[in-house]
């Protein structure tokens, strides 16, 4: 097998390891046997488990951050924009993808590589949001002085949400959902119902 498919056979096997096994379950043995080589070979390409850990992580969360670009390139107003990234597991996302990235940011507490990775992957989400802010302040849709604190606020509430959907809290996602959209309407200058109501 060439070079670069057998890496790309080994994340894969790395990812699936992941989804069923979790972050701080799963071994590089576990990965190399479903990867179908041995456990030398899978360190060639990656040196340490840590460094696997964080391909995998970047692997799933870069198709995720492609799958929203192109959910945003379809040519969106700036606030259907805004009304894709800020709904439940919205494009790119679902429970597995906020699964996958909550058990990530936990890890990275133990491991510097994760821990690099997570904060290059949550500054490129942070500015994907940005974008679509700054798109709507120039179209006049929103008003937002500080656009930057502003994605970061959606981002951190997106996230917070998603973790307390996963542990089982007693709120709804849709009332969680309520609360984001209200707090970012306000932020941006928008009448109450504009990111809950579907475009005419």
């Amino acid at each position: 097998m060439h070079p670069e498919a057998r890496r790309a056979a080994i994340l894969d096997a790395a990812v699936a390891e992941i989804s069923e096994r979790g972050f701080a379950r799963t071994t590089s043995r576990h990965v190399a046997a479903r990867a179908g080589v041995t456990h030398g070979l899978l360190h060639h390409y990656f040196p340490d488990h840590d460094s696997l850990l964080a391909a995998a992580f970047e692997k799933v969360a870069l198709e995720e951050i492609d799958e929203v670009n192109e959910a945003l390139a379809a040519d969106l107003d700036p606030l259907t924009q805004l009304r894709e990234v800020t709904q439940p597991y919205g494009p790119g996302g679902g429970q597995e993808a906020y699964r996958f990235w909550l058990e990530a940011f936990a890890e990275a507490y133990h491991s510097a590589q994760l821990r690099e990775t997570s904060q290059r992957l949550s500054r490129a989400w942070h500015e994907l949001v940005v974008g679509i802010i700054q798109r709507g302040v120039a179209a006049g849709v929103f008003r937002c002085e500080h656009p930057h604190e502003t994605a970061w606020m959606v981002v951190a509430l997106s996230d917070a949400f998603a973790l307390q959907c996963q542990i089982g809290s007693a709120l709804a996602p849709h009332e969680m959902n309520e609360v984001l959209s209200r707090l970012t309407e306000r932020e941006l200058g928008l009448p109450a119902g504009s990111l809950s109501d579907e475009p005419a």
